[in-house]
């Protein structure tokens, strides 16, 4: 009870530090299309309604990894009325019957949501190629601060983004998302990383309140932002 107990005040103090960010959130979407150009098509018609205006998605392709689904469509919110409003604007858009009809051989997986706690770079939609670290940690404030101490001695490819897990099962709690131009960029940063003693200080400080749960790799196909 006392480690239930210290794990909701941590992601309580954790949320509330979010709220300078305006609540800022991702909803990830998984599915399986048939193709990732028929998929690019359909939500080019999507976006192409006037409902969309504003409206911030990308959409990746899976690479590496143990992957439930092809590709994600990564949709951004800036608030919870924000998340209202556009579901409703798409839900009775024309664009969305045709993404539905262009779509049906897909097979969608669900979604979640993941709040914004910090990013150290450059927004995750300006990354080429991505990769997500799905972490579990017992203790998030501490783990906040050691991704920005690890961010302050090593930088970045252009892309860190830590992200909280809002929805879902029990077992993540975060994701690192680390993006740079390309799947070289990206794993020469990892290179790196992996080697320098910063990484073992970052090791050493969270300790057993953090367990890595898998690392998957995602291509960016395109980026929506009406």
């Amino acid at each position: 009870m006392n480690n239930l107990y210290s794990t909701i005040t941590a992601a309580v103090l954790l949320l509330a530090g979010t709220v300078a960010q305006a609540q800022q959130f991702e909803v990830v979407h998984s599915v399986d299309f048939t193709s990732t150009s028929g998929a690019r098509a359909a939500l080019d018609m999507l976006f192409a309604d006037d409902a969309m205006k504003d409206a911030k998605a990308t959409l990746y392709a899976a690479d590496l990894g143990d992957h439930e689904s092809s590709h994600l469509i990564v949709v951004d919110f800036d608030n919870y009325q924000d998340y209202i409003t556009r579901n409703k604007q798409r839900r009775e858009s024309h664009g969305w019957s045709q993404y539905l009809l262009a779509t049906q051989d897909s097979e969608y997986h669900g979604g979640d949501m993941f709040v914004v706690v910090d990013d150290h770079g450059k927004s995750r939609h300006t990354a080429g190629y991505l990769g997500a670290y799905l972490i579990k940690s017992s203790d998030a404030e501490l783990y906040r601060e050691a991704i920005a101490d690890l961010n302050k001695a090593l930088g970045n490819p252009g892309v860190l983004r830590l992200v909280q897990r809002r929805t879902g099962g029990s077992d993540m709690t975060h994701a690192v998302l680390i993006g740079g131009k390309d799947f070289a960029a990206v794993n020469e940063y990892l290179d790196k990383l992996q080697s320098s003693d910063a990484y073992k200080d970052f090791a050493e400080k969270v300790g057993d309140t953090r367990e890595v749960l898998g690392f998957h790799t995602y291509r960016r196909v395109a980026h929506w932002s009406n």
